[in-house]
C-alpha cells in the first residue's frame, strides 16, 4: 500500500478536527433541508438516515423537490445522478494520488468525497503530502454535522419552525437557492461555460412549459451537459486534425 493510502488513528483525528469549522458552514442548509423534509412527510428517522447515507445536500434537495406519492423512482434516480455528476471528476482527480487502493477502502473514499472535504485534501495531495486518514476523518465529521443538522431542522419543523412564516423570516426557504448559486459560482470556469448554461436554462424552461412537473431539472441538466460535451469533442477533433 502506498504511503498516501495509509490510515492511522492520529491522522483520522487530525482530519476530523480540522473539518469541524468547514462542516459547520453546512448547518443552515442542513436545517433548511430538515424542515423541507418534514413538510414532505418524511419522519425524523428517514430524514437522518437519508442524510447520513447519501450525504449530498444538493442531490438530496433535488430529490426532495420531486418527492411525491407514489415515488417517481426513475425521475429520482436520474435527477440524483445528474446532480452528482461532479463527483466523477472529483474522484478522477483523486485517483492518481491513491494508486493501488485496497478494495475495502474504496467505498469509504467514495463516501467521504464531498465538496469541502475533497477541496481541503486534494490540495494536500497535489503538494505531495496527502493523508487518507485525514480524508476519512474529515468526511466522518462532515457526515455527523450534516445528518445532525437535518435532524435538528426536522425537529424544529414541529416546534419553533412549525409556522411556515417563521422559516421564511429566518431565510431558511432561500437556503437551497443560495447553495445552488454558490455551487454554480464555484464551478463556473469562465466564458466557455456560458453557452452550455444557456442551453440548460432554455431546455429547463421549455420542459417546464411543455411537460410540467419536475422533469425540467433532469432535462435542463442533460441538455447543458450534452451540449458542452459535444462542443469539447468537436474542439478536440479540430485540434487533432
Amino acid at each position: 500500500m502506498s504511503p498516501s493510502a495509509r490510515v492511522t488513528w492520529r491522522s483520522f483525528q487530525a482530519g476530523a478536527l480540522r473539518m469541524i469549522l468547514p462542516g459547520l458552514a453546512s448547518l443552515p442548509f442542513g436545517i433548511g433541508f430538515g424542515v423541507a423534509a418534514a413538510q414532505k412527510g418524511l419522519s425524523a428517522f428517514e430524514t437522518t438516515l437519508m442524510s447520513f447515507t447519501v450525504m449530498a445536500g444538493t442531490s438530496q434537495m433535488v430529490a426532495l423537490d420531486i418527492w411525491a406519492q407514489p415515488l417517481p423512482l426513475m425521475a429520482l434516480a436520474v435527477s440524483v445522478f445528474v446532480a452528482n455528476l461532479r463527483y466523477f471528476v472529483m474522484g478522477a482527480a483523486l485517483q492518481p494520488h491513491l494508486p493501488h487502493l485496497p478494495w475495502w477502502l474504496q467505498p469509504p473514499v467514495w463516501y467521504v468525497t464531498v465538496d469541502q472535504n475533497w477541496a481541503v485534501n486534494i490540495a494536500e495531495y497535489r503538494r505531495g503530502h496527502g493523508d487518507l486518514g485525514k480524508f476519512l476523518g474529515g468526511g466522518f465529521v462532515m457526515a455527523c454535522i450534516w445528518s445532525g443538522s437535518t435532524l435538528a431542522g426536522h425537529l424544529a419543523a414541529g416546534g419553533i419552525l412549525s409556522d411556515p412564516t417563521m422559516a421564511k423570516r429566518l431565510g431558511l426557504d432561500f437556503v437551497g437557492v443560495a447553495v445552488f448559486v454558490v455551487v454554480a459560482t464555484i464551478l463556473f470556469r469562465g466564458k466557455r461555460d456560458i453557452a452550455p448554461w444557456m442551453v440548460a436554462i432554455a431546455a429547463a424552461f421549455a420542459a417546464k412549459w411543455l411537460m410540467g412537473g419536475n422533469w425540467y431539472i433532469v432535462i435542463g441538466g442533460l441538455a447543458g451537459g450534452l451540449f458542452g460535451a459535444l462542443r469539447d469533442f468537436r474542439r478536440d477533433d479540430v485540434r487533432q486534425s
